[in-house]
């Protein structure tokens, strides 16, 4: 295993965290690290799929190209996740990845990959699992960008960009914006003035205080009521 590996957020996840330290080494010889800038593309939408990704640390956005040659933000990636899992089944990429922060990523090439699944079936059954869940995610988040209004659909974003290494202080939840709000705006399918007036609307109640990219968030317990209301 790679110098990082004890601590790697993907090795922690349910996917990977029951396997022995005897597969962990082997699934570090599939997976190779390296440090990517900011703004670095990983994989460009209908590239040649050869590599699945594993991001260790920083933050990953997902773009799709429209047919007006507007470009659409549909996801962003926090440390811990998979991605271009495409690759495993189909001949090119359908969307661009591209790195919002300096990042740690290790990359698999494909063949590689599925010829680890193959001699670990227990790691197989839990990658079936893990696409499963995956599905269950996507369809509950069209369904709730569906039904939510723009109060709701802000605030959920808000909270999604909360991790387990968040820096807390006496309850505070402390932030800094991976995206602008414009491309937040993207991403909710919303305009961006809108995005700025339920910031704006946030702030007044006092739930959220917003300078720039950076943003605590004062009631957290607040915030998720107007998120599931």
């Amino acid at each position: 295993m790679g110098p990082g590996c004890a601590n790697c957020p993907v090795l922690k996840t349910s996917l990977f965290r029951s396997l022995p330290r005897d597969q962990i080494q082997r699934l570090g010889c599939v997976f190779r690290p390296a440090r990517y800038r900011r703004n670095q593309i990983l994989f460009f939408e209908g590239g040649a799929a050869q590599h699945l990704f594993a991001l260790h640390s920083g933050l990953v956005k997902m773009v799709k190209s429209l047919e007006n040659g507007k470009d659409r933000i549909t996801a962003v990636l926090f440390p811990g996740e998979l991605f271009g899992l495409e690759s495993l089944a189909e001949a090119a990429y359908p969307l661009t990845a591209v790195t919002l922060r300096d990042c740690e990523i290790c990359a698999a090439p494909r063949d590689d990959f599925s010829a680890f699944l193959q001699t670990n079936p227990e790691v197989a059954m839990g990658m079936v699992r893990f696409l499963v869940g995956e599905l269950e995610r996507v369809r509950k988040q069209v369904t709730d960008m569906s039904f939510k209004d723009a109060r709701m659909k802000v605030a959920t974003f808000l909270l999604s960009l909360i991790s387990p290494d968040t820096p807390t202080s006496d309850g505070n939840v402390t932030l800094r914006l991976p995206l602008s709000r414009q491309e937040i705006s993207e991403v909710l399918e919303l305009s961006p003035e809108t995005v700025s007036r339920a910031l704006s609307a946030f702030r007044r109640e006092q739930l959220v205080v917003a300078r720039g990219r950076h943003l605590v968030i004062q009631n957290r317990a607040g915030l998720e009521s107007v998120a599931h209301r």
